[in-house]
């Protein structure tokens, strides 16, 4: 069977059942990404984050406060994507390099302020729409997501307790069918990718080789 990769980034961390989840990924030997809501940072949650980079896993700006980006300055989103990742940095030493936009939304200036960060830009091409409604069942959600798995895709879900319940599903049939579950970083670096683009939305890592 021809091996395939992917990397999942959950949105809206560090909150409960964080770690749970890394666990369940370390189970499989597989690693992802959490992008991380400022505002969710405080001395309660912070073991999370140390716990995510202790384990290989990917630290990721989603913003301070989870705004339409593209509805603000040049300034506050400038603001918006670095608080998280000051607040990264100060806490566990960790430097953050990707961002994925709230609501997967942005414009040209959201763009240009990213670009002059150097962050990555993670977007959501492998989506799992069910996992941020609670009503969703682990079911439904492991469904959703099986649905859509392909190579080289950049997948979005997040941090909830069904979507934890859900890989319990996920982890296992994707590893059944072929399916390598690695960081974005190990993910660019498998497809050969050297110079990541910088203003560009990346949904599947195949779109830019």
């Amino acid at each position: 069977m021809e091996k395939k990769y992917l990397t999942i980034v959950f949105d809206d961390g560090p909150r409960e059942p964080m770690c749970e989840m890394i666990d369940k990924f370390k189970k499989y030997g597989f690693r992802a990404g959490f992008a991380i809501y400022g505002n969710n940072i405080n001395d309660g949650t912070e073991h999370m984050l140390r716990y995510a980079a202790d384990n290989g896993f990917t630290l990721v700006t989603h913003s301070q406060t989870h705004p339409h980006l593209e509805n603000l300055t040049k300034q506050e989103i400038f603001d918006e994507l670095t608080a998280p990742m000051n607040e990264i940095k100060k806490r566990i030493g960790y430097t953050v390099k990707m961002a994925r936009f709230p609501y997967n939304s942005y414009n040209d200036t959201v763009l240009e302020v990213s670009k002059s960060l150097n962050l990555v830009l993670l977007g959501h091409g492998m989506y799992c729409g069910a996992d941020s409604r609670p009503e969703s069942s682990a079911e439904t959600i492991a469904a959703e997501t099986l649905k859509s798995a392909c190579d080289g895709a950049i997948a979005c879900m997040h941090v909830m307790p069904n979507t934890c319940k859900a890989l319990d599903t996920i982890l296992p049939e994707l590893k059944n069918r072929g399916f390598e579950i690695v960081t974005p970083e190990r993910l660019f670096e498998i497809k050969g990718i050297d110079k990541i683009p910088l203003d560009v939305y990346i949904n599947n890592i195949n779109d830019i080789i």
